[in-house]
């Protein structure tokens, strides 16, 4: 009966006692080699062999003799020289001007003067000095008749006599500022000839045309209804104050209180274009 519960293995033979001691030396050495071996490959690193380096040698470049260092090339300004405008004789530049205008893409449709230069700078001139030449205007006025409201024995403008003036004010409003502007440096030496011709041989064209927008500004404002008084030559304003302003006032006082307030606004865009 086999004792599962000993501690000591049984004795062994001659031969198998042999055996082992064979095998527990191999495994000695065994162990041995490969301490050495991994402790060498710590200590001494492989040493592999390149192959050798082959030089490819490339022809050489012809070189140009005695090569000049490259210099950066200087900065060239150039003068942009302004556009020559090449102007007509005074008299014969309404055509010139019309074209102008048209190119801009303005209406030129109610312009009737055969002299716009001569023409504008005598009717604004006059307007500078509160006063309307109706034959220098330049443009077609209303068509249709002034008309009066009678109202318990009393005369008053008839609203419907400002429509009158709607068309032209329409016009005036729709020109471009910038393209007015534009023209008025333009012709510039027509308009100072112009100007000449009526004796201010130094006022600027600006002057002239501020002075009078700001009289035309400077219209009171007034309410639909007006009074007035038929002295049979002509209608005339009952408030004395009215009566008493400027020609120009006046005639800005029958485009109605509408048209007045888009007119301004228009002389006041002008205005602020030419200001210095």
């Amino acid at each position: 009966m086999t004792d599962l519960y000993r501690d000591e293995p049984p004795a062994a033979s001659g031969n198998t006692k042999l055996i082992l001691t064979i095998a527990i030396v191999i495994a000695l050495a065994a162990t041995v080699i490969a301490w050495l071996w991994v402790n060498q490959q710590s200590s001494e690193p492989t040493q592999i062999e390149l192959p050798k380096r082959v030089e490819v040698i490339e022809p050489e470049q012809p070189q140009p003799e005695d090569p000049m260092p490259q210099e950066l090339p200087e900065t060239v300004e150039l003068e942009v020289a302004e556009e020559q405008v090449i102007l007509p004789e005074l008299a014969a530049s309404t055509e010139d001007v019309l074209q102008q205008l048209k190119l801009a893409e303005q209406d030129t449709s109610v312009l009737t003067s055969s002299e716009l230069i001569r023409d504008a700078v005598v009717f604004i001139d006059n307007l500078r000095n509160g006063l309307v030449v109706r034959d220098k205007a330049g443009v077609e006025g209303p068509r249709n008749a002034f008309r009066v409201l009678e109202q318990n024995g009393k005369l008053y403008i008839d609203p419907r006599s400002y429509d009158r003036y709607n068309t032209l004010v329409d016009w005036f409003v729709s020109l471009d500022t910038e393209v007015l502007v534009a023209m008025m440096e333009r012709y510039r030496p027509l308009i100072a000839a112009a100007l000449a011709e009526i004796g201010y041989l130094d006022t600027s064209p600006e002057q002239v045309l501020i002075e009078a927008i700001a009289l035309l500004n400077g219209t009171p404002a007034v309410g639909t209804v007006v009074e007035l008084t038929d002295d049979t030559v002509m209608y005339r304003f009952t408030d004395p104050a009215l009566e008493a302003l400027p020609a120009a006032q006046k005639q800005m006082l029958r485009l109605g209180p509408d048209n007045i307030r888009r007119v301004k606004l228009k002389l006041s865009a002008i205005q602020t274009a030419i200001a210095p």
